[in-house]
């Protein structure tokens, strides 16, 4: 099948179309889909496609499966021939074919192979502050995180809609050159994260960003979690960098796998790339949800339900909002490359969190405790690291943390009552 990107530039793959006739098919399958093309070879196959288009014959070019060589050097073709700028011409390509999956690599030969370059990007050099892209910017971090880095620098926060992380990377390395990024802030997830699915969701999005910044020598921030530790039966369990990952179930498990596609285009491509791990986050949305619950019942002086595993009662290190974020402009900001663990330092059990809730409420509310068959990891998040490299520290403790939360869910509760 050809997929017609003008009336007269075609892609497809190459045992589909090689039969036909009143066509000239430039045959790209001995390039390589992936990093290596040579700026001559790209050249060499834009030039045929050009001079019999210039005949007035349709050209169609060929790769194995129609995907991403053949597209990548239509794009080529379709620059020169219509006077587009590049990036337009992939756009164009992309758009007709419905084909996001072009490696990016492969862009990279053909835009070198192109003697004139009409792309308008920014000089990377001209501009004093930094600018961040940030990926998933309307989740619960982005909403809190944007606002802090705006004060500073320049930032690029596309929806969902303007790059699709699950279907390629094009769109994204595009962005990046023409707004001349040097830091991409990935907080994209999938919007359900703990099933087996998303776990493949997970990689393919890591996987585009980061084949984007190994393209352009940009900087990644990555916001990993506790629980790459889950996995671990403790009392107390203090983590720090250097404690073995082990985690349990497919959001800890999915996490671990990121991490080590991070370190791998670390040292394959030499990236720079600085990791955040976090103990459990609080004080924005409604996560975690326990404490929303626990807040619903304490409003209602209904029975409050936690929890006790065969190890004890589960000692979460919960951080507020706030002192993540701080975490994460350091991080940003700062010339830093590495892993560095963030938490509270202090543990604190749903029971004592409930015990706090109802106290502020003045409510009626019995807590009770359900026997759970399984063990708690309890894992506190050493943070002397982060201490040590970029002066950061927690500000807020529980107590303090859960009233802005009790009063935040007041608020709400009154506003949607009124």
């Amino acid at each position: 099948m050809i997929r017609w990107i003008t009336e007269n530039i075609g892609t497809g793959a190459y045992d589909d179309v090689s039969m036909q006739t009143n066509i000239h098919i430039v045959d790209v399958r001995d390039m390589v889909d992936k990093k290596g093309n040579t700026d001559k070879v790209a050249k060499e196959k834009i030039q045929e496609a050009l001079s019999h288009l210039t005949k007035g014959e349709k050209v169609v070019i060929c790769c194995d499966y129609g995907m991403s060589r053949s597209n990548a050097v239509a794009a080529g073709v379709m620059s020169r021939s219509t006077h587009l700028s590049f990036n337009e011409a992939v756009r164009k390509v992309m758009h007709a074919t419905g084909e996001k999956a072009i490696k990016v690599e492969v862009l990279s030969s053909v835009r070198k192979a192109l003697e004139r370059n009409m792309d308008t990007t920014i000089n990377k050099n001209s501009i004093s502050c930094k600018r961040i892209l940030v990926t998933g910017s309307s989740g619960d971090i982005g909403t809190a995180l944007i606002p802090k880095l705006r004060l500073h620098h320049e930032i690029l926060a596309p929806t969902r809609d303007d790059i699709d992380l699950i279907k390629g990377s094009v769109d994204l390395d595009l962005m990046v050159k023409e707004q001349g990024i040097d830091t991409i802030v990935h907080l994209a997830n999938p919007r359900v994260y703990s099933n087996n699915q998303a776990m493949g969701e997970t990689l393919i999005m890591l996987k585009n960003v980061l084949d984007v910044c190994a393209e352009n020598r940009v900087k990644l921030v990555y916001p990993s979690d506790w629980e790459i530790y889950s996995g671990y039966r403790s009392e107390f369990l203090l983590a720090s960098e250097v404690l073995p990952a082990f985690p349990k179930g497919p959001y800890g498990e999915a996490k671990y796998i990121c991490e080590i596609l991070l370190d791998h285009y670390q040292c394959q491509y030499g990236i720079a790339c600085v990791i955040i791990r976090s103990s459990p986050i609080y004080g924005t949305g409604n996560k975690p949800k326990f404490i929303y619950n626990f807040l619903k019942k304490a409003i209602h002086n209904e029975e409050i339900i936690t929890h006790k595993y065969l190890n004890g009662f589960p000692s979460l290190d919960l951080l507020h909002i706030d002192d993540f974020i701080s975490a994460m402009v350091a991080a940003i900001e700062g010339n830093y490359n590495g892993t560095f663990n963030v938490g509270s330092g202090k543990g604190i059990s749903t029971t004592e969190v409930a015990q706090i809730v109802v106290k502020i409420l003045g409510s009626n509310s019995i807590i009770k405790h359900q026997e759970i068959n399984d063990f708690a990891p309890n894992v506190i998040m050493d943070s002397n690291l982060a201490k040590i490299t970029f002066g950061w520290q927690p500000k807020i403790n529980s107590d303090e943390g859960i009233s802005k939360v009790v009063d935040k869910f007041i608020k709400c509760f009154q506003y949607n009552n009124t």
